[in-house]
């Protein structure tokens, strides 16, 4: 069975150890949690992808396997891991990390801003804060485009790897952010200019209150789609480079997250993208030995 599963794409693998893991740790707090809605939904997501995985390739199921589910992996992730960490009652390091802010800058930086905040800053920050969603999506479909089938999965694959260790951290160091841990602290709101606010709120409804700070995923998944673009496409790189910039000062701007959480962004798309090409490597030449074996027996 295990083996089975190595020969399968690393993304798929990687879904399937996720969501097993994500199963086995609700078994473990059963106690404290609704544990049969939370795995069965875990479950039901390795079967699927089990399921996907062996099934041969149309137009359809290519879209399904290649963006379908992947994105459908990550946004119930997202969600779930919001939840856990609710009734796990983990204890909130928002304190801590404004220490960190303050030791490392000797400022806070979120109330800075506030001081040189206007609608039209306010306008661009937002915005540039929501690229992260379109970015994963611009470089799949351009490799996807291009047929270049490998790259895409490798691609695929340490994207996911980049999102999964966010939410392994979510986990770990649960933090609000300063919109919500310091809201006191803040004299005015962030008001645009045309579509500020309501991407805010927006983003408030969707999302709800969750610790999702710590490290910030926007960072990290931001960056190493970069990477991937400047590997794969150096227009789509130097066309991605400024709202990218924008996008990390956003965070920080719009009081989404501390610097730490930046900071431990970057650091995220580090390992990710070296443990992702590490592994994705190791992968193709297992998988070519198992070919060469598969020949000469």
């Amino acid at each position: 069975m295990i083996g089975e599963i190595f020969k399968l794409q690393p993304a798929f693998q990687l879904n399937i150890i996720f969501f097993v893991g994500m199963s086995i740790l609700v078994l473990i707090f059963s106690d404290r949690l609704p544990f049969l809605n939370f795995f069965m939904i875990y479950i039901s997501m390795v079967l699927f992808q089990i399921f996907l995985s062996k099934m041969p390739e149309n137009s359809i199921l290519s879209f399904i396997k290649k963006i379908g589910f992947p994105v459908l992996s990550v946004l119930i992730a997202f969600d779930t891991v919001g939840e856990l960490i609710h009734y796990l009652n983990l204890k909130d390091i928002d304190l801590v990390l404004l220490e960190m802010d303050y030791l490392i800058l000797g400022f806070y930086p979120y109330i800075y801003f506030e001081k040189i905040a206007n609608p039209f800053l306010t306008e661009l920050m937002q915005i540039s804060y929501c690229v992260y969603y379109f970015l994963p999506f611009v470089i799949g479909v351009y490799l996807i485009k291009n047929e270049k089938k490998q790259e895409f999965y490798r691609a695929l694959f340490i994207v996911l790897l980049c999102y999964y260790l966010s939410y392994i951290g979510y986990m770990l160091f649960p933090a609000l952010g300063p919109r919500y841990s310091i809201a006191h602290m803040f004299q005015t709101e962030l008001n645009g200019l045309l579509l500020a606010n309501k991407i805010n709120e927006f983003l408030n409804y969707l999302e709800g209150i969750k610790r999702d700070a710590f490290p910030s995923g926007h960072v990290g998944v931001s960056l190493v789609v970069l990477f991937l673009m400047l590997k794969y496409s150096k227009k789509l790189f130097w066309f991605s480079l400024i709202p990218v910039l924008l996008l990390i000062v956003s965070t920080v701007y719009c009081r989404y997250h501390y610097f730490v959480d930046v900071l431990a962004g970057i650091i995220l798309a580090v390992v990710s993208l070296v443990a992702g090409n590490l592994y994705y490597n190791f992968w193709l030449t297992k998988n070519e030995t198992f070919k060469l074996e598969k020949r000469e027996n």
